[in-house]
């Protein structure tokens, strides 16, 4: 079983999916209406611009293991802080930078989905090498009930924000989850790329 600073570790990247998702469905279930409401771009431009969010996000997922494992030693919570603060940037210039460029517009979603999707697909190999074989199932269960957890933020939280308080609030919430998620992660910068250098201890003895 991992020791006392990889269950730490682990707890730590769980609970900065919760963020990472929070961010991930309020771009994609709110998105359209974000675009319609905030940018005032016409629903079939929206449909098209928000395509771009996923396919530069998978992008950034496919870029963010490859530096992991080039540079970083596999030290995967090491990119995310970086993502995950990139995010925020891009989140935060698509909410403050008053344009009506569709193509800038459509630059911020793809930028956003870039570095979303990074932590989003790295996490769950992330705390399953912390978690090594004996417990690798119970690590991704654990960041995937956080990962889905999400949604009564990016969903019903958002929601009300929006309605109550309009589009600000909502933009302030996703990016208040950036650097809550970025916070967590520079948390776990100690993380190890894996725990399978750990002795193994015999339950018998």
């Amino acid at each position: 079983m991992p020791d006392r600073n990889q269950c730490l570790d682990i707890w730590l990247l769980s609970g900065a999916n919760f963020f990472v998702y929070a961010v991930r469905y309020a771009v994609f279930d709110w998105g359209p209406t974000m675009l319609m409401e905030a940018k005032h771009i016409k629903v079939m431009h929206a449909a098209v611009m928000l395509s771009g969010f996923d396919a530069f996000g998978f992008a950034g997922a496919m870029l963010g293991g490859w530096l992991s494992d080039k540079y970083l030693g596999g030290r995967t919570a090491r990119a995310c802080v970086a993502y995950m603060a990139l995010a925020g940037v891009s989140v935060f210039l698509f909410w403050k930078w008053h344009t009506q460029s569709e193509p800038v517009i459509t630059g911020l979603l793809c930028a956003t989905g870039f570095f979303v999707y990074g932590p989003q697909c790295l996490l769950a190999i992330a705390c399953a090498n912390l978690a090594t074989k004996r417990a690798a199932a119970t690590a991704v269960g654990l960041t995937s009930i956080f990962g889905y957890a999400s949604t009564t933020l990016s969903g019903w939280g958002m929601g009300f924000l929006v309605h109550h308080y309009g589009w600000d609030a909502g933009f302030a919430c996703m990016v208040g989850c950036t650097a809550v998620g970025t916070l967590l992660f520079a948390l776990a910068w100690q993380a190890k790329a894996h725990g399978y250098d750990l002795p193994v201890k015999n339950p018998k003895s």
